[in-house]
């Protein structure tokens, strides 16, 4: 797949200040997508390609088969070896407030939390996905948040145009970061064909 990106209170140096792969690492593992149909298949997809790059999860897509399609040619991956090494605490937005929030995907890199939200649902959860990005700041747990949408869900999607309605999308996110007053480092992907 192709992607635009956006950098909100970051920059591609920043990322490399992390960890010189990780930006490599994210464009990799967009790059790897194929073209789907449904939402679902891509969260399957997106499931699979960061299980491979050793991020750790919330949870497992609903339906997911006990390995990876091939078409993503992944290699060997078993979802019970995948789920025994999971770090699910990562995920986690607050370790104060009480909250049940988590992210999609997390990962450490040398000590800095690194935590990623796939949203291909409404924009008011993408509002959502922010407002965890900022806790988990706040709590000064986070360096990054990385928000992967879709670019333009009507183009996309063009088949199912019932399904997105209200679906959050790159230009929208990207309106919105500056708009909301956001102190957090968010690095913002908008998946196109």
């Amino acid at each position: 797949m192709k992607f635009e990106k956006y950098f909100f209170n970051c920059s591609e140096q920043y990322l490399d200040s992390i960890d010189s792969t990780l930006f490599a690492e994210i464009v990799e593992i967009i790059s790897k997508l194929p073209k789907r149909t449904i939402q679902a298949e891509i969260n399957r997809d997106l499931f699979w390609i960061f299980a491979e790059k050793k991020w750790f999860f919330d949870s497992t897509p609903p339906n997911l088969s006990s390995s990876p399609p091939e078409e993503l040619e992944l290699g060997l991956l078993d979802l019970n070896k995948v789920k025994k090494s999971n770090e699910r605490e990562l995920c986690i937005t607050s370790t104060t407030l009480g909250t049940r929030w988590h992210a999609d995907f997390a990962k450490m890199y040398h000590g800095k939390l690194i935590q990623i939200e796939a949203q291909f649902g409404k924009v008011e959860s993408m509002f959502k996905d922010f407002c965890g990005f900022r806790i988990a700041r706040y709590e000064r747990r986070l360096t990054l948040g990385i928000e992967i949408v879709m670019f333009a869900p009507a183009r996309y999607f063009s088949h199912h145009k019932d399904a997105i309605s209200g679906m959050a999308y790159f230009d929208i996110a990207k309106k919105t970061l500056p708009a909301i007053g956001l102190d957090c480092p968010i690095l913002l992907i908008g998946i196109k064909d």
